[in-house]
């Protein structure tokens, strides 16, 4: 068996999660202060994960990239012991002296020094570097790029899996545009955009240069948050040409839809767009509108639309705000259209 057979078939054995499976786990494991190690391709909820563990765990978060460190910065330097002139003693560090439990987060451990490495394992099983043990309760994460990615990784040595609970992620738009959901400068439409073409959107090949990972698409979001005309250039250079080409051409199209509140006046007159990706935007935009008092009109509005993007508005509005389910207008297009429900 290869190299890199025996690495893939290696990376099996960890379960690979969305960020939506794995925040809770990573939050249970803070509370406990149990090390864990993370794997996964670039800008897949990694670091993001960790912080918002620590914070639902109130343990203050140090960040450390293991890539860009020595031993030293774990063991500290060696001095002369003041009190016998002919030994040395190890000066730890200050920022590991302190008296309560905090979540130690060693990032890039993959591509760290295998002497780094070593200092992460004693770190991981026993809370300690050498005889100075750190606050019961402290959280060791370590996370990193695979060797498959070819992102840089180096061979983690298996001492390191085996004194940690493991897991892996994966790209997943429906967990990215609920938490870009929660953030407050970024983007609606290209997370629209995100929702309509799934996880298709969202990938990573370590033989391009530019990938549109869940990290790009974040940072995409914010730029045209802060300059809704950035150029095209900008978004191609953080997601790449062809994955650009289809955003901007699906932002173009906002222009030619009606608005919500036209459509709630008006859903028999209001504008109905030939373009059946115009017809997925208006349903995502009522989709987010919709609420018992208004689902019987917006429904007025979707039978105007093509049966697939009635259905969509639907199945929608339920997972939005399930008490549409109680509404005559819902009642009536389930019974038309009781299939598409199941």
């Amino acid at each position: 068996m290869t190299t890199q057979n025996k690495a893939l078939e290696q990376d099996s054995e960890i379960i690979e999660l969305t960020p939506k499976e794995l925040l809770p786990i990573l939050i249970d494991h803070a509370l406990n202060g149990e090390a864990v190690g993370i794997e996964g391709p670039p800008g897949s909820f990694k670091t993001e994960g960790v912080s918002q563990a620590a914070k639902v765990a109130k343990l203050p978060l140090m960040y450390n990239n293991r890539e860009l460190q020595d031993v030293t910065d774990d063991k500290g330097l060696p001095l002369r012991d003041p009190d016998n002139k002919n030994q040395f003693v190890w000066a730890k560090e200050k920022r590991w002296m302190v008296d309560y439990p905090f979540a130690n987060f060693m990032d890039e451990l993959p591509r760290a020094p295998m002497a780094v490495m070593g200092a992460s394992a004693t770190l991981l099983l026993e809370n300690r570097i050498d005889d100075l043990y750190l606050p019961k309760g402290t959280w060791h994460v370590w996370a990193g790029n695979r060797t498959t990615d070819k992102a840089g990784a180096n061979r983690v040595p298996s001492i390191i899996y085996q004194r940690c609970f493991m897991y892996a992620t994966k790209y997943d738009a429906e967990s990215q545009i609920e938490w870009m959901l929660t953030q407050p400068d970024l983007d609606l439409l290209t997370m629209r955009y995100l929702r309509m073409k799934g996880d298709a959107a969202i990938s990573f090949d370590p033989n391009k240069k530019i990938n549109a990972t869940s990290r790009s698409w974040t940072r995409v979001a914010k730029k045209l948050f802060a300059k809704p005309d950035v150029s095209f250039a900008t978004v191609a250079g953080l997601l790449g040409k062809g994955i650009a080409s289809e955003l901007m051409a699906f932002r173009a199209l906002a222009p030619t839809l009606p608005s919500p509140e036209e459509v709630e006046l008006n859903p028999k007159g209001a504008r109905v767009p030939e373009n059946i990706s115009a017809q997925f935007l208006i349903t995502d935009m009522l989709a987010d509108r919709a609420h018992f008092n208004n689902f019987d009109v917006l429904v007025e509005y979707a039978q105007r639309l093509a049966p697939e993007m009635q259905a969509k508005f639907v199945k929608d509005s339920i997972t939005r705000c399930p008490e549409v389910q109680g509404t005559k207008s819902f009642v009536a297009w389930g019974v038309k259209f009781a299939e598409v429900l199941r």
